[in-house]
């Protein structure tokens, strides 16, 4: 048993990147291996690993096709995880796999229940779309053409070589998954001119160069629909600076209530994480991403603790998906003063006042030299003992993710940094600052 191949899973729950990822087993995801994201991996600090997805080693991957036009990946893992993770591949069988049906497809074999909707994806579907993408660009990239009609079956086994890492959706029934690409750089150091000013144009046209922020891609759970809205990077590099401010509420909101407890509780873990970055001298996380995953699942009434609610107060605090296509309509995208009125009728629609983003954007344009000291004094922050509890890792996970285009000293890169990386900084001050916004309205709700 010790010689056996493992077959891979698509992962469902993919918003964002452009690796295809796969699921080894309940506890382990799959990606093609990056060298640099391998050795940045390899080479992290202590600090930093409460923050990032556990690396688990890599595996030799054999991709082959069938004569029904099944796709099938499977590799012998590291001794390593075999004799930690064995027994939780043993009752692990592929429910979905791709399959050439004039393009890639996945096709789930055992449906999960589990339902996703894209405003920009035709029909509802088993599986977050952002994985198919992915997955089809992978296959082009290995040599499997999946858009030729009666195209030659791949006759030989192809391998690509991937890195074992964390599921973290593992321990949620319904993960709520927010991918936000963070800096105000989005290019490696050995970028050609090129692509360079692609990427620079990108991050000026976007939140990026204002907030350090840019949605990357995120599914939320709605309890009233049964479903996963979901949302892609093409979506979230068109977001005003308010128009991302409203796609963080509503990945909050789960549909009937504003989910206060993964705000207060996220929170506390930025603050944390700021601390741990600000002393990483050399650092740079070029393109990488932060992971917030919560469980859209409400098993009890822990999150309504304290709240007492109407069906006034129900409506205030919810977003439904009718009003969701409203506010992510051209309003919130490079939206202007001028369109305040527009924006203001759809606000009503959610039973929002309109003074609650009638507002300059360039207030909401933070600086570079925002005060940390103001953001850790917006509560007492616990002990890392406790920010770190089974409960608190319960409630909300936070990591930082791909590091194809990172660096540090200890790397031996031809270009050294010197102190943190303040984008990435301003990144996180920007999202702590909002989760502080999204707070203090929940406190100070506008009567309706």
């Amino acid at each position: 048993m010790s010689g056996e191949q493992l077959k891979l899973e698509p992962f469902i729950h993919q918003v964002g990147g452009h690796s295809p990822l796969f699921c080894l087993d309940s506890l382990t995801v799959c990606k093609p291996l990056e060298q640099r994201e391998f050795n940045f991996y390899s080479s992290l600090p202590n600090t930093l690993i409460p923050f990032t997805p556990h690396f688990k080693g890599t595996m030799n991957v054999e991709v082959t096709e069938d004569q029904d036009g099944y796709i099938t990946l499977k590799g012998l893992p590291p001794e390593s995880y075999r004799k930690l993770y064995r027994k939780h591949s043993a009752d692990t069988k592929p429910r979905m796999r791709l399959k050439r049906c004039k393009s890639i497809e996945i096709e789930n074999g055992k449906p999960s229940g589990q339902y996703f909707e894209d405003e920009l994806v035709e029909g509802e579907k088993t599986y977050n779309p952002w994985a198919l993408k992915c997955h089809r660009e992978n296959l082009i990239k290995i040599g499997i053409n999946v858009f030729e009609k009666n195209i030659d079956r791949l006759s030989h086994p192809t391998f690509q070589e991937f890195i074992l890492l964390e599921n973290l959706t593992y321990k949620y029934k319904y993960p709520c998954v927010l991918d936000l690409k963070v800096g105000t750089r989005q290019y490696g150091d050995g970028a050609s001119i090129t692509k360079q000013r692609s990427k620079t144009a990108k991050v000026e046209n976007s939140t990026s160069c204002s907030m350090g922020l840019r949605l990357g891609g995120m599914q939320v759970y709605q309890l009233n629909l049964g479903r996963y809205l979901c949302r892609s990077k093409n979506y979230g590099r068109n977001l005003s600076v308010e128009g991302l401010k409203m796609a963080l509420r509503q990945f909050f909101c789960n549909g009937l209530v504003m989910r206060m407890d993964v705000i207060q509780t996220l929170k506390r873990k930025l603050i944390e994480l700021r601390r741990v970055l600000e002393k990483l001298d050399s650092y740079r996380f070029y393109t990488s991403s932060l992971l917030v995953i919560y469980d859209g699942n409400i098993n009890n009434q822990s999150c309504l603790n304290d709240r007492h609610l109407d069906d006034s107060s129900q409506l205030r605090n919810s977003l439904s998906t009718t009003s969701l296509l409203q506010l992510s309509g051209r309003n919130l995208i490079g939206g202007s003063e001028g369109e305040d009125t527009q924006l203001s009728r759809s606000l009503d629609d959610t039973s929002f006042h309109s003074a609650y983003i009638n507002q300059n954007t360039s207030s909401w344009s933070w600086k570079r030299s925002a005060s940390y000291t103001s953001l850790s004094s917006l509560e007492d922050i616990p002990s890392d003992k406790g920010l770190f509890s089974s409960s608190a890792n319960k409630i909300v996970s936070v990591k930082i993710i791909d590091f194809a285009h990172s660096t540090h000293s200890g790397l031996k890169d031809p270009t050294l940094h010197e102190g943190p990386d303040r984008g990435f900084l301003l990144g996180i001050d920007s999202l702590i600052k909002t989760l502080q916004e999204l707070q203090e309205k929940d406190k100070n709700p506008v009567a309706v």
